[in-house]
């Protein structure tokens, strides 16, 4: 070799070590586990998931706060879906997502779908009905009604709410009446037989809820009552309502009042007492009073609802007479609140991270456990329940086996009820729509 070679060998080899030493030693987590944090760096539960095939999607308007995105914002019906976008109410092919008709402008939600039509109101409070099929106005109302939170349809009448309430004729839109009473009213409204049925709040030296019945002919009220909330049933001259706790009265049982249709006076008080305490001396063992559960019926059984623990009644019968059911999700080893049902042979509880049901035929418990992040809400659906998360994933789960079915990435954090319309399925996330067809195994014939 010749010397302006080996020259040149010499030279780039001190260059390298020059270089390295400049670098300095390389560092490793195994070398030194103080540079370094592990946390969950495993795959998500979910990731071999088949993800959801898309059939169509389509954006919509953002609603102002996440309340009323919750409670939805599309409306469907006669295979189609119904949004709005910039101000324009818009019906899609529900199986295609093909364009039937746009309607409008400057029109607000919520949107309502009865028996082939479309009700919708401006922002100037107008309130229209539009052909569902069409997309052609059948008419437009008479009156204003600005701010509506509620569109409820009974027999001949639309009711709407605004804090107020409001009655239209269904056939033309004529304006029928408004309510004569001061303060405003909660959502939602009742229609039951001859009463429209709303909550509102009194304040004073303390504060309790009162159930309002208003005509439904003149709008005049015909009675109050309170410490009474919505009813949860109805028999021919009477309904059913659960009385409510105050801070004068604790309620330590489950108590539902007959109330009167005509006067509002009670004709009948049933007490629930699954827990078999003694009302006179109600504090429990972990000192505090117990002031008794939410009732409601489904089917032919009434239920009571004290944290984690649902209790099961015939319905109609005297509670002291018969052997009440009991479901707990106190076996799950978490502390788990009631979330939904009796639905599909299942009660189910969470705590906003994870799911657990219990059968209604066996009392055994179910884990739906395994969600990647926290619960924004699910709804159950056939044999389906469709778990949007806060990162905006809608994991879809058997309800009967457990098993995860399909998994679908919104953009979405907010959702509103997920829905089945003729085969499909209609996501809700904030200003946008997404569908995909029901997956067959949880379809319910």
């Amino acid at each position: 070799m010749n010397k302006i070679r080996m020259k040149s060998y010499i030279y780039a080899a001190v260059i390298g070590i020059g270089v390295m030493l400049l670098a300095g030693p390389a560092q490793s987590a195994a070398v030194d586990p103080h540079s370094s944090y592990i946390g969950s760096n495993f795959e998500d539960y979910y990731v071999n998931i088949p993800a959801a095939k898309v059939q169509w999607s389509s954006s919509m308007d953002i609603q102002a706060d996440n309340y009323s995105m919750g409670k939805g914002v599309v409306a469907v019906g006669g295979a189609k879906v119904f949004v709005l976008q910039k101000g324009q109410l818009v019906a899609f092919n529900v199986q295609s997502g093909k364009l039937l008709w746009k309607y409008g402008s400057k029109l607000k939600s919520p949107l309502l779908y009865q028996e082939g039509i479309l009700y919708v109101t401006s922002e100037a409070g107008t309130i229209y009905a539009v052909n569902a099929t069409t997309g052609k106005n059948k008419w437009s109302s008479n009156v204003k009604t600005q701010g509506v939170t509620q569109l409820t349809v009974d027999k001949d009448q639309l009711f709407v709410a605004n804090g107020d309430i409001g009655a239209y004729r269904l056939k033309d839109g004529v304006f029928q009446w408004r309510d004569d009473y001061s303060e405003g009213f909660y959502e939602p409204l009742l229609v039951e037989g001859n009463l429209v049925l709303a909550e509102n709040t009194i304040s004073g030296a303390y504060m309790y809820d009162v159930l309002h019945a208003l005509d439904r002919t003149t709008g005049k009220q015909l009675w109050e009552s309170g410490n009474h909330a919505l009813p949860i049933a109805a028999t021919t001259g009477t309904i059913l309502s659960q009385r409510l706790a105050n801070l004068m009265d604790l309620l330590p049982l489950t108590t539902l009042d007959s109330l009167d249709v005509k006067t509002g006076k009670i004709v009948k008080t049933v007490e629930y007492n699954p827990n078999h305490i003694d009302p006179n001396n109600p504090e429990l063992g972990n000192g505090f009073v117990s002031s008794g559960g939410k009732a409601w019926i489904s089917g032919n059984r009434m239920y009571i609802n004290e944290g984690a623990t649902i209790y099961g009644y015939p319905a109609n019968t005297d509670p002291a007479t018969v052997t009440r059911d009991t479901y707990s999700s106190t076996g799950s080893g978490q502390l788990l609140t009631y979330a939904a049902g009796p639905y599909d042979g299942r009660i189910l509880f969470s705590n906003g991270e994870s799911i657990y049901g219990v059968k209604t035929a066996n009392k055994s418990l179910v884990s739906y456990s395994g969600l990647s992040r926290p619960i924004a809400r699910f709804d159950l659906l056939g044999h389906g329940m469709y778990v949007a998360q806060t990162d905006g994933k809608l994991v879809v789960i058997n309800l009967l086996t457990a098993a995860p079915v399909v998994q679908l990435q919104t953009s979405g954090r907010v959702f509103g009820p997920t829905i089945l319309e003729n085969g499909m399925i209609i996501v809700q996330s904030k200003g946008k729509l997404t569908v995909f067809k029901e997956p067959q195994i949880l379809s319910m014939k």
